[in-house]
């Protein structure tokens, strides 16, 4: 029941708009440090898929042992729920074996912020990429091989679908 509750908290006042850049964490439930190099390609391979395809302006991504974050905004035709489906639908089947050997699954929904103002922005773009580094994964950004940091080939330029 506690796991509805949540999941629909998830849900409440969440961003559909297509021309809206959005912050997005996902996350292990319960959090555990199991997503290895492996897994973390196949999150970064979707994210690729998605950007090759026309669905996001990927700004900024980082995939942790036990999370990932993105800054990005959606393409036309798509909206964030869709876009998160199709994501998390690939993402899940593919980390599903190695999720279910250490009894941990990916949270039902996701969290999500609106980012508004270039402030924001950068704010958000350092934090994600500052991610395993403050972790103490890496010394530098570049050398987290699963972030946008060590993979500018993903990345869009960022100032014409900044902000609404």
């Amino acid at each position: 029941m506690r796991s509805q509750a949540h999941s629909r908290n998830l849900r409440l006042h969440r961003w559909t708009d297509a021309s809206a850049t959005f912050f997005i964490t996902k996350s292990l439930h319960p959090k555990r440090p199991v997503l290895d190099s492996e897994a973390r390609a196949v999150i970064v391979s979707a994210f690729r898929f998605a950007v090759e395809d026309n669905r996001i302006y990927l700004l900024a991504f980082v995939v942790m042992p036990d999370h990932w974050h993105a800054l990005f905004a959606l393409r036309e035709l798509w909206t964030l729920p869709k876009f998160m489906h199709d994501f998390m639908s690939y993402v899940g089947r593919k980390t599903n074996r190695l999720l279910t050997a250490h009894d941990t699954a990916w949270q039902d929904g996701y969290y999500d912020t609106h980012v508004k103002t270039a402030k924001q922005f950068e704010y958000v773009a350092y934090y994600i990429e500052q991610n395993p580094v403050v972790k103490g994964l890496v010394e530098s950004p570049e050398r987290w091989d699963a972030a946008s940091a060590a993979r500018k080939d993903l990345v869009t330029d960022p100032w014409p679908y900044l902000l609404d």
